[in-house]
Order: structure tokens, then sequence, then C-alpha cells
């Protein structure tokens, strides 16, 4: 299993667009790719975080059966077709989606049944 935990940012203004289109993905990512196994999308609480992350930001959490996987995911026809209908709704580098991204090994670790159904 491969883990992630990526950051992107949505444009100012565009919070409850971005969040809306982003819940389409997960929808259509659990519905047609069964190879990932959490996709989970949260936006920033700047209150009491340090260092303080910024109003627009969203965090991924996800995990895959393996790398193949979550390339066949950042690829493959759900994602890219989302990414095409979506991009202006994002902070963006030369044209592509501006992502912080960090591969993670998890060694231990548990998801309450509660913490599935946001």
């Amino acid at each position: 299993m491969i883990c992630i935990v990526t950051k992107w940012w949505h444009v100012e203004g565009k919070r409850e667009q971005a969040v809306t289109a982003l819940k389409e993905l997960v929808l259509q990512t659990e519905r047609h790719e069964p190879d990932t196994y959490m996709y989970c999308l949260h936006t920033s609480i700047v209150e009491g975080s340090l260092p303080p992350p910024t109003e627009n930001e969203i965090i991924f959490l996800g995990a895959w059966k393996d790398r193949k996987a979550f390339d066949d995911h950042r690829t493959g026809p759900v994602f890219t077709k989302w990414l095409g209908q979506h991009l202006d709704l994002f902070v963006q580098n030369g044209g592509s989606l501006y992502v912080s991204a960090e591969f993670a090994d998890r060694f231990a670790g548990f998801v309450r049944g509660e913490a599935i159904g946001c």
C-alpha cells in the first residue's frame, strides 16, 4: 500500500465551487477505482494550526493498493476528465495544477468507522 498527503489551493472566492467539484471527484473515484483504498479531502482550519495554513488550502489523505494504482488514478479517465473540467477552480503553476505532495509508508494506525462518512 502507498499513502500520500497532498495539498492543493482553491482560487480565492471559489471555495464552495471547489468543494462541490471535489465531492464529485470523490464519488467517481470510489465508484470506478477499486484500488483506491482511501480518498479523504479536508479544508483547512486556520485557528489553532501551527504553522497556520492559508484559508484556501485543501488537504488530501489518500491510500492506494500500490504505486501503479496511484499512477493509474492520476493518469486515468476519472481524474483527468475531472481536472479538465475544474482546473480553473485551483491554483496553477504554468497551466498545471499546483500541488504539494508527500508519499508515506504507514507503519501503524487505525480508522474508526465513525470517521468514514463525513
